[in-house]
Formats: structure tokens, C-alpha cells, sequence
């Protein structure tokens, strides 16, 4: 990390400007099922008190209805700030 702080502070850039992107893990239970969100969503407190602050969440890991990505989405917002509240 040392070594990337220096070439960027030589670059004339700060590594704290860096954008830090997590991301969930899918925890499939057979070959057919979707994940389970809820899990998947559980690090995301830690990964956000690391500095995180954007997150990558793939929704066709966790739902087979491409007309309920919006629901979806919406989903995902409401427990990751219920999450992180």
C-alpha cells in the first residue's frame, strides 16, 4: 500500500481521493435458486466503517424476474440502510 500512496502523492494525487468499491458475495443454496439477498447484504457495515462507499450488487444473482429489478433495487436500499442505521 506503501508503494501505491507514494507513486500517486508523486503523481500528484492522494489516495485517500481513491473511490473504494465493495461488493456482495452470492451464496447460492443449489443449481436452480437464486441467492439469498439478506445474506449477501451482511458485510456491507463492515466493508462501509473500511471506507467503502459504493457497492456492486449483481440482481440477477438474486432474483429471476427481469421485470422486478426496480422492486429489487428498491430492496436493496431499504435493508442496506436499515443495515447500516
Amino acid at each position: 500500500m506503501q508503494t501505491l500512496k507514494t507513486a500517486m502523492a508523486a503523481a500528484g494525487r492522494d489516495i485517500a481521493d481513491l473511490e473504494m468499491i465493495g461488493s456482495t458475495r452470492a451464496v447460492f443454496p443449489d443449481d436452480t435458486s437464486c441467492a439469498d439477498l439478506a445474506q449477501a447484504l451482511e458485510p456491507i457495515p463492515e466493508q462501509m466503517a473500511q471506507g467503502f462507499t459504493t457497492f456492486c450488487v449483481k440482481p440477477s444473482q438474486f432474483t429471476d424476474d427481469p421485470n422486478g429489478v426496480g422492486a429489487f433495487c428498491r430492496e436493496v436500499m431499504r435493508r442496506v440502510e436499515s443495515l447500516t442505521a
